[in-house]
C-alpha cells in the first residue's frame, strides 16, 4: 500500500490546467460554492490542482528550499524514516509538483524513485529512477510513521482542507 503522505501530488501550470495519462487534458473542477476562483481543487485522491499564484503554497515551497540544510543534517544523523523530495515535473508542455522517494544523494543531486503516478502524462510512472538537482527542490520530507520532519507544503495542503479530512492522515510535523 502506497503512504498517502507521499502521493500528495501539487499539479500547476499557467494558473491551472495539465495533461492527464494518454495525454489528454484533465479535467480541472469547478471552484466550490463560493470558493475564490484560485481556490486548491481536487483533482483525484491526493492529487490537489494550486493556483499557480498561490501565495500560501509559494510560501510552504519557499520554506522548504529554505530548510534544505536541516534536511541535510537529519539525513546525515540517520534520522530514521522515509526520505523523500519534492520537485516539478515537466511532460506535455505542463507541470506537476511530485515526491520522490529518496535512494541516494551525490554532487548537489537527489537519485530516487517517483513516489506516486504523475497526472500530466504517461512519459513517466510511479517507480521510475529520477536524478534531480537540489537546485529544483521545492520541499523535503522524512516521515517516520505518523511523524513528519519537513512537508511544508503538505502542511498547506493540510491547512487548505477540511480539518477532519486532514486528521485522518494522523499526521505529526515535527521542526
Amino acid at each position: 500500500m502506497r503512504n498517502p503522505v507521499l502521493a500528495i501530488v501539487f499539479a500547476a501550470a499557467v494558473g491551472y490546467g495539465f495533461f492527464g495519462p494518454g495525454n489528454k487534458p484533465v479535467a480541472i473542477p469547478e471552484a466550490a460554492p463560493g470558493a475564490s476562483p484560485t481556490a486548491p481543487r481536487p483533482v483525484k485522491e491526493n492529487v490537489v490542482a494550486y493556483y499557480t499564484g498561490d501565495k500560501a503554497m509559494q510560501n510552504a515551497k519557499a520554506k522548504g528550499r529554505s530548510t534544505l540544510p536541516r534536511f541535510h543534517k537529519l539525513m546525515a544523523a540517520g534520522t530514521p524514516g522515509t526520505y523523500t523530495v519534492k520537485f516539478p515535473l515537466t511532460q506535455n508542455g505542463a507541470t506537476e509538483h511530485i515526491w520522490m522517494q529518496l535512494v541516494g544523494f551525490s554532487d548537489g543531486h537527489f537519485v530516487g524513485l517517483l513516489a506516486d503516478e504523475p497526472v500530466n502524462g504517461n512519459q513517466y510512472k510511479m517507480g521510475d529512477r529520477m536524478t534531480v538537482a537540489e537546485a529544483d527542490v521545492e520541499d523535503w520530507m522524512i516521515r517516520n510513521g505518523g511523524e513528519v520532519y519537513g512537508g511544508y507544503t503538505v502542511r498547506q495542503a493540510f491547512a487548505d482542507m477540511p480539518k477532519e479530512q486532514a486528521a485522518k492522515y494522523g499526521i505529526a510535523f515535527k521542526d
